[in-house]
């Protein structure tokens, strides 16, 4: 009797955990990008799903961006990929970005995203209408940016120097060891490749003396 009585409620917790992880599933879904323009050349790795192994393919207007793709740009290349929540990211020529992750919580309405770029150049816009939840960090070999309803530019060089110009908002960079900096519109700043703060400066917006 007691031993049928373990069994039932070792099934019973069992269901419990099955339902609580169908309902996290439920809640959290992986989110997908839009490529809403595309010029020169540009490829994207696929990252292996459901048997397939990583492919290479050539980025076209329409195609979807899931989490894992690595976008590569040639000398002609660039790329646009738009999300629904107002996040929108423009790739630069010569690039290589990789979406690390991207998924959508449906019960709080919030984008988590996180890319990394490891050389060339990225514009990030996330309109300050988005939720206040929603997290996007942009990484580099040195740095990551926590972009929260803001416009900025991201380059990275050869020597994996990092230099962030925010054109909307206030950015928070931090680096991969020591304390983080935080830039305003029309700031610039240059980070070494491990991430120290080589300069700083503000850059008067057009028009203006």
């Amino acid at each position: 009797m007691r031993l049928g009585s373990a069994a039932l409620l070792l099934g019973l917790i069992a269901l419990v955990a099955f339902i609580t992880m169908t309902m996290q599933t439920l809640r959290i879904a992986p989110k997908i990008a839009k490529v809403t323009e595309v010029r020169g050349s540009v490829v994207a790795q696929l990252p292996a799903r459901l048997g397939r192994s990583v492919r290479t393919v050539s980025l076209k207007l329409g195609s979807v961006v899931a989490s894992g793709t690595i976008i590569q740009t040639g000398p002609d290349g660039s790329a646009t990929l738009h999300w629904v929540d107002e996040l929108t990211l423009r790739i630069g020529p010569n690039s290589k970005l990789k979406v690390n992750r991207s998924r959508f919580d449906r019960t709080r309405k919030t984008l988590q995203a996180i890319f990394h770029l490891d050389i060339g150049s990225v514009f990030l816009s996330l309109q300050k209408k988005s939720s206040e939840e929603t997290l996007v960090d942009l990484t580099t070999p040195g740095v990551t940016a926590a972009v929260r309803g803001t416009a900025l530019t991201v380059q990275v060089d050869e020597t994996g120097q990092t230099l962030v110009t925010v054109s909307e908002g206030v950015v928070s960079v931090f680096p991969r060891s020591g304390s983080g900096i935080r830039l305003k519109a029309h700031d610039t700043a240059l980070f070494s490749p491990d991430g120290h703060l080589v300069s700083k400066s503000v850059v008067q917006p057009s028009g203006r003396r």
